[in-house]
C-alpha cells in the first residue's frame, strides 16, 4: 500500500477533532443544531491552524444525510453516509472548492455565479469553499459582492484566508469572522503523541516511539501550526529510527542544540565574559548559524523571563520538566527588569545582523555587552532615592517644600538613623583626651571608637594627620567600645586606589560611588570613608558591601571591612543639590533606562549639545 502522509491520513473530520479552536467549533455546533446557517463565513489566522478543514467540516455537516434524516444526533458529519464521503474525496457535486490564487479573475466569479444559481443534487445546500480569497482581484470582488448580497437560499459561502485585510469592507460585512488562534505549544505535542499511538495501533501503521521533550521541540518548531506540526513528524519518522528523542529532531528538522543556549547564557548570568564568548564560539564551530544562535538565545532568554514572572507558567515554554528546572535555576537572582534589558539586546541584534556580511561580529558584540550589564535599578526608584535625599537636605535651595508643607526650622536638631552620629559631627583634636571633650560639648562619647581585637585598646601613630570626621558604626560592631586612632598614609592611599580599581572592574557603579567618596583612613579592621547619605545607600547593599570587603582584604592583604562616615559641614554644603548637581545623577538614571552603558563626560557633554543645539 502506498505511504499516505500523515496531516492527510489524520486530518480532522468531525469538530472535536479540531485542536485548539473551541470557540469556533462551539458556535458552529450550536448554529447547525438551531438551523441558524449564515450564506456566507469567513474564516482568518495564520497557516495550518485549521480554516479549510473547519470548511470541509461544516459542508459535510450541512449536507449529511443521516443529520438530515434524523438518524443522527448532534452536528457533526456522519462520515459514512454517500454525501460525507464525497466531500471527503472532494468530489461531491454540491461542494465547490477553489483556489483565490489560481481563479482571481472576473471570468472565474461569473462562471461560480452561473453554476451556484441551481438547487443542490443531493444534499440540502450548495456550498462554495474560496481559500486564499484575499487573493481575487478588485474586480473580482465587484462581481461576486451581488451573489453574496443576495444569494439563493440554498447557497452558502465560506472563505478562508490569512490576510482578512486585503478583504473590501462591502465583502467582510456581509460574513460572519470566525478568527482562529495559533494553537498552543502543549496542545500541538499532545496531539503529535496522540497520532503517534494511533499509528502504533494501525497494523499499517510505522511503529515509533515519540518522547515528551521531542514533541515539544517538534511542537515549538511549528509556530502553533498544527499542519507543520504533523509534516515535520512525519520528516523525522521518515529517518528510520524506532525512538524519536530529542537529538534526532534537531538532526532532522535543524535545530540548533538547547544545551549550547544553556552555556551562553551561564556565561552571561554569571557576568563570566569570556565563558559566553567561548560557548558562543563552540556553538559556531558546530555548524550553526549565527542567525539561528541569534534567535536560540533570544528565545532561550525569553523562557527564563516567563518563568521569573509567572513560575507555573510551564505551557507558554516549549521545554521539557527537566529544562524548566534548569531554566528556573539559571534565572534566579536576576530581575524582572534586567531580563527583560538582556531580551530587548538580543532582540535588537537580530536586525543589523540580517544585511552584515559578518554577523558573527554583531552577536558577539551583543552577547559581551549582555554579560558586562551590570544589575540596575527602575528609574521611578532612582528618582525615589533623589527624593528622598532633598527631603533629608531640607535648608536646601533647590529643595523646594511641598504645596501647603510647613517650612523646616533650620534650627531643628536632624533626627538621626539608628547607630548614626549626627550630621556635622567630628572627631576632637588629637591634643584633647576624647571623652573629656565629649563631656565638655554634651555630644556623648566620640564617634571614632570602635573595638580593636580582643578588647585590648590599641593607637597607631599616623603618618599624616587625618581629616576630621565622624565615624559611623554599623549594627555589626561590637558593643563594648575601646579607643583607637584613625591611620593614613601613602601606603593607605595606594590600597585604597587598588581597591578602587578592582571594585570598577567588577562592578562600574559601585566603583563609581566610591570614587566620589573619600577616604578617611584605617581604623582598626575598618577602612572609614566619608560619603552622602545616597552614596552610603548604595555602597550599604549586602552584595555592594560583599564585594568591596572582598577587594578590601585583597589590597590590604589583611582582613578589613568598610565603614561609612557622615561628611563634614563643608563637604555638606559643598554637596547640597541643584539644579546642575542634580542633572547628571537623571542623566545616568536615563541612560540606563534606554540601555545604554554609562559613559558620564562625553555622554553629559552629548547631550548638552543636543539642548544648546551646538
Amino acid at each position: 500500500m502506498a505511504h499516505r502522509a500523515l496531516t492527510l491520513k489524520y486530518r480532522p473530520q468531525v469538530f472535536a477533532d479540531l485542536i485548539g479552536q473551541d470557540h469556533v467549533s462551539e458556535v458552529l455546533t450550536r448554529a447547525i443544531e438551531r438551523n441558524r446557517v449564515a450564506q456566507a463565513y469567513l474564516f482568518t489566522g495564520a497557516r495550518g491552524v485549521g480554516k479549510t478543514t473547519s470548511a470541509r467540516i461544516l459542508a459535510k455537516a450541512l449536507n449529511c444525510q443521516k443529520r438530515l434524516s434524523g438518524e443522527s444526533k448532534g452536528a457533526d458529519p456522519c462520515n459514512v453516509c454517500t454525501s460525507c464521503t464525497e466531500i471527503t474525496a472532494g468530489v461531491s457535486l454540491d461542494v465547490t472548492e477553489i483556489d483565490g490564487a489560481s481563479n482571481r479573475g472576473i471570468a472565474d466569479v461569473q462562471s461560480l455565479r452561473e453554476r451556484v444559481r441551481f438547487a443542490p443534487t443531493g444534499g440540502g445546500w450548495r456550498i462554495v469553499i474560496i481559500d486564499e480569497v484575499h487573493q481575487l482581484s478588485n474586480d473580482a470582488f465587484a462581481a461576486l459582492l451581488k451573489t453574496l448580497e443576495e444569494p439563493p437560499p440554498h447557497l452558502v459561502f465560506i472563505f478562508a484566508t490569512t490576510d482578512p485585510q486585503k478583504l473590501p469592507d462591502t465583502i467582510r460585512s456581509r460574513t460572519q469572522r470566525f478568527d482562529f488562534a495559533r494553537v498552543a505549544v502543549r496542545k500541538v505535542a499532545d496531539r503529535l503523541l496522540e497520532i503517534v499511538k494511533r499509528e502504533n495501533a494501525d497494523p499499517e501503521g510505522v511503529h515509533v516511539s515519540l518522547s515528551d521533550g521531542a514533541a515539544l521541540l517538534i511542537a515549538h518548531k511549528s509556530e502553533g501550526s498544527m499542519r507543520d506540526a504533523v509534516s515535520a513528524l512525519d520528516q523525522v519518522v521518515s529517518a528510520g529510527e524506532s525512538e524519536i528523542k530529542e537529538d534526532l529532531v534537531r538532526r532532522v528538522l535543524g535545530i540548533a542544540d538547547r544545551e549550547a543556549f544553556f552555556a551562553i547564557a551561564q556565561g552571561i548570568v554569571t557576568h563570566d565574559g569570556k565563558e559566553a564568548l567561548g560557548a558562543l564560539h563552540r556553538a559556531y564551530e558546530k555548524g550553526l548559524d549565527p542567525k539561528e544562535l541569534a534567535e536560540g538565545l533570544s528565545e532561550h532568554i525569553r523562557a527564563l523571563l516567563v518563568l521569573k514572572v509567572d513560575p507555573a507558567g510551564a505551557d507558554l515554554v516549549a521545554a521539557s520538566g527537566e529544562e524548566l528546572a534548569r531554566l528556573v535555576a539559571q534565572g534566579d537572582g536576576w530581575s524582572d527588569g534586567d531580563l527583560l534589558r538582556l531580551l530587548r539586546i538580543a532582540s535588537d541584534v537580530q536586525w543589523p545582523m540580517r544585511d552584515s556580511p559578518h554577523p558573527l561580529v554583531h552577536l558577539e558584540a551583543a552577547v559581551l555587552q549582555m554579560a558586562t550589564l551590570e544589575p540596575g535599578e527602575t528609574l521611578a526608584r532612582l528618582l525615589e532615592r533623589l527624593e528622598a535625599l532633598e527631603k533629608s537636605l531640607g535648608g536646601a535651595p533647590s529643595a523646594a517644600p511641598a504645596r501647603g508643607a510647613a517650612p523646616a526650622r533650620a534650627d531643628a536638631p536632624a533626627t538621626p538613623r539608628p547607630g548614626v552620629p549626627a550630621r556635622g559631627a567630628s572627631v576632637p583634636p588629637r591634643d584633647v583626651p576624647p571623652r573629656a571633650d565629649a563631656a565638655t560639648r554634651g555630644e556623648g562619647p566620640p564617634l571614632a571608637q570602635v573595638e580593636a581585637e580582643g578588647g585590648v585598646a590599641t593607637a597607631v601613630r599616623p603618618m599624616a594627620p587625618p581629616m576630621a570626621t565622624a565615624v559611623a558604626p554599623a549594627s555589626r560592631a561590637p558593643q563594648a567600645v575601646a579607643e583607637l586612632v584613625v591611620e593614613i598614609d601613602v601606603t593607605i592611599e595606594q590600597a585604597w586606589t587598588r581597591t578602587l580599581e578592582t571594585v570598577s572592574q567588577r562592578k562600574k557603579l559601585l566603583g563609581a560611588f566610591l570614587k566620589e567618596s573619600r577616604l578617611v583612613g584605617v581604623a582598626g579592621a575598618y577602612v572609614v570613608v566619608a560619603m552622602d547619605d545616597l552614596h552610603r545607600a548604595v555602597v550599604d547593599e549586602k552584595e555592594n558591601r560583599a564585594i568591596v570587603a572582598e577587594e578590601l582584604t585583597r589590597a590590604f592583604a589583611r582582613a578589613l571591612d568598610l565603614r561609612c562616615a557622615p561628611l563634614n559641614a563643608a563637604e555638606q554644603a559643598e554637596r547640597r543639590p541643584t539644579a546642575e548637581s542634580v542633572k547628571p545623577m537623571i542623566d545616568r538614571a536615563i541612560a540606563w533606562f534606554e540601555g545604554d552603558i554609562i559613559e558620564r563626560g562625553s555622554r553629559a557633554a552629548e547631550r548638552k549639545d543636543e539642548r544648546t543645539g551646538a
